[in-house]
């Protein structure tokens, strides 16, 4: 690497281009202005939003498809707006680095009142470290690019949030960038990688139904290969869940579904129920993957192994990386399973009748129309709810053209996730698909598509309000305001939309903005009960937790 620059800002985006950044997203604010002037002027394109949670859900989509994402705000009212969002980025373990602008070394020692400041002039990073795997805060120039380094590393290595924090004043502070040298690989305890792997190994041959569940740590770190090459080779079905959708290709012979206990489809669930050997590979195991406790996993008929752990039935192995052993399981001596009938494979979609044009559009019709006109190599982002339950009969092509956040569930993810994916692929068609009540907290960030002429389709499921938790619990609580989604692009001055409430009416908008190279919105009304049957079954099984009335029943 060679970098040219001599100030303390220039070397950050410098260092972060070499890793490979290409975009950033920001909002600025008067302590991050020189920064963003610094950046301007780098070879990191910068994307502005208009509302912090939607800088940090634009840079973790980004971060998602694209390895590593930047999100630059300013202090504590542009950091702690964010907080949520990068809260996402840490539990999904997503590469994102946050840069703040702060208050300079002087505001520092005077200790005064200074506008922004919340408790201490340490608040923001350490709530940060919270939801970080690394942090720094710049106030000497001289250890600056180290420290740059070392946060960055970090996140690459955890495949977690990072957190910078660059005082105004010290931006085109001159440094003298370090020799950046190649650290030595860590290396696996050799014994026990050895061990595990003759474990496994016997583990796998002596079972009669093994199945591979690939995780999302697979994609994160990118080791998918090794996953594909295992299945394929000794001829093992393998399962996604929710969070790791689209790891895998789904139109790969071997691939059963997503599995998520009973909010699965039956087929896949029953698999991997019935089996005697579920090979979890970077799997993150949560409620929802479990299916709120109807999943029917144990440990003595499971094995384990991420980049944290590695666990085969019930022993533990320490020192083991989670690449080291998929490579030694794709070498192992397995015994290949005789021909496998898939019990899940890709159905084929019925086509729309055209007596069907007139029927009331419901969530699972407009899946299954959405399945029918679905581009090859597309990308479909989707939100909590529906706009997620709905879409995981749905099967894609390729790699990587799935996102949602499947395990951390916060509402307002899809619309400025799908602009940091169009970022990152400008080459291909993204999809938002997003429940009304989600697309009133960041919706709005249509207007950034209007303002880097950006164009996705974006599906509004418009049920009248919470649909998710009037499934768990119902009151006047899961209301919201009624809006004319069909109003944004007038409002914006960009693209086009359109209002369904048929099949038939779903249909021809779809074709059409499929077609197009606009902007395009359009708001699908089911019914207001309406939901896909994995939302239902999740709203059954949390309603028996959270509602007391259904729990006394």
């Amino acid at each position: 690497m060679s970098i040219k620059t001599q100030t303390l800002a220039g070397f950050l985006f410098d260092y972060l281009y070499h890793k490979g950044v290409k975009h950033a997203f920001g909002i600025p604010g008067d302590f991050a202005l020189p920064m963003f002037r610094a950046l301007e002027n780098s070879p990191i394109e910068l994307f502005n939003l208009t509302h912090e949670p939607s800088v940090g859900f634009a840079a973790d989509g980004y971060a998602r498809v694209h390895g590593l994402g930047v999100a630059c705000v300013t202090y504590c009212v542009g950091g702690l707006n964010m907080l949520n969002a990068v809260a996402c980025a840490y539990a999904e373990k997503s590469p994102l680095l946050v840069i703040s602008g702060g208050p300079s070394p002087n505001d520092r020692r005077v200790d005064g009142l200074i506008h922004h400041k919340v408790k201490t002039f340490d608040t923001q990073r350490r709530i940060f470290d919270e939801v970080t795997c690394a942090s720094a805060v710049l106030l000497d120039p001289e250890t600056a690019p180290g420290e740059i380094i070392r946060v960055v590393e970090e996140v690459l290595k955890q495949s977690r949030p990072g957190y910078i924090e660059l005082p105004f004043d010290l931006v085109e502070a001159p440094v003298k960038p370090p020799v950046i040298r190649n650290q030595p690989a860590v290396e696996s305890d050799r014994e026990m990688l050895e061990e595990a792997i003759r474990e496994a190994e016997a583990f796998i041959n002596n079972a009669k139904k093994p199945v591979i569940l690939a995780g999302v740590e697979l994609h994160r770190y990118g080791l998918t290969d090794y996953a594909s090459k295992i299945a394929q080779k000794f001829n093992i079905p393998i399962a996604a869940d929710m969070l790791s959708k689209s790891t895998i290709s789904e139109t790969n012979p071997l691939y059963i579904g997503v599995y998520s206990g009973a909010l699965s489809e039956e087929p896949c669930q029953t698999y991997v129920d019935e089996s005697d050997c579920v090979i979890m590979l970077g799997t993150l195991v949560y409620d929802i993957f479990l299916g709120i406790g109807t999943a029917k996993l144990t440990r003595k008929r499971s094995m384990h192994i991420t980049s944290e752990k590695c666990r085969i039935g019930m022993h533990a192995y320490e020192g083991v990386l989670f690449k080291d052993f998929l490579e030694g399981l794709a070498e192992a001596n397995i015994t290949q399973r005789a021909a496998f009938k898939n019990p899940n494979p890709v159905k084929e979609i019925v086509p729309l009748k055209e007596a069907e044009n007139n029927d009331k559009l419901t969530v699972e019709s407009m899946f299954r129309i959405f399945g029918l006109e679905l581009p090859e190599g597309s990308t479909l982002v989707c939100d909590t709810g529906d706009a997620l339950t709905g879409a995981l009969s749905l099967r894609t092509t390729q790699r990587k053209n799935f996102l949602s956040d499947a395990y951390y569930l916060s509402m307002g993810f899809a619309v400025p996730a799908a602009i940091g994916v169009m970022a990152a692929k400008p080459e291909g068609r993204v999809f938002a698909i997003v429940g009304d009540g989600a697309f009133q907290m960041t919706g709005t960030e249509l207007s950034t598509c209007a303002r880097y002429k950006m164009a996705p389709i974006v599906i509004v499921i418009n049920n009248d309000g919470y649909g998710t938790q009037r499934h768990i619990l119902d009151g006047p609580f899961n209301n919201i305001t009624m809006w004319d989604y069909t109003k944004i692009p007038e409002l914006i001055r960009y693209g086009t939309s359109t209002r369904v409430s048929t099949k038939g009416e779903f249909d021809k908008a779809l074709k059409e903005a499929i077609a197009s190279s606009e902007l395009s919105l359009i708001e699908v009304v089911v019914p207001r009960d309406d939901c896909s049957v994995p939302l239902k079954r999740l709203g059954e099984e949390l309603g028996k937790i959270r509602d007391s009335e259904k729990k006394r029943a």
